[in-house]
């Protein structure tokens, strides 16, 4: 992942986890882009606030280098608004954190390497 993250001239979250950034958008076989929203610390209270406020009622959650259970968090979230949001648990520097990410638009093609 390591060598994946300098060519496409991002690194990654965190030394442990195979999750890339990059500052822009390159087409790759070898990974599924999303863009990061928002990103914060993981915490049960802050996190379904958030949702609220946005009217998020169905939730994709994703994860790596954590141990939640999705299924339990998604409960304990109890999301019931209109809206859909995808988030990300994982680790950076050792701390959980919480990723709000979107599947970039299609009508914006990707930069090619």
């Amino acid at each position: 992942m390591a060598r994946l993250a300098r060519d496409l001239g991002g690194h990654l979250l965190d030394p442990s986890i195979a999750y890339v950034t990059a500052p822009t958008l390159t087409a790759t076989p070898f990974a599924t882009p999303f863009r990061v929203l928002d990103d914060m610390p993981f915490s049960l209270k802050r996190l379904r606030t958030y949702l609220r406020e946005r009217d998020v009622g169905t939730l994709e959650i994703k994860k790596r280098g954590s141990a939640l259970d999705p299924a339990r968090l998604r409960t304990q979230l109890a999301p019931r608004g209109r809206a859909s949001a995808t988030i990300v648990l994982t680790r950076i520097a050792g701390a959980p954190r919480v990723l709000v990410v979107e599947r970039p638009s299609p009508t914006a093609p990707p930069k090619e390497s």
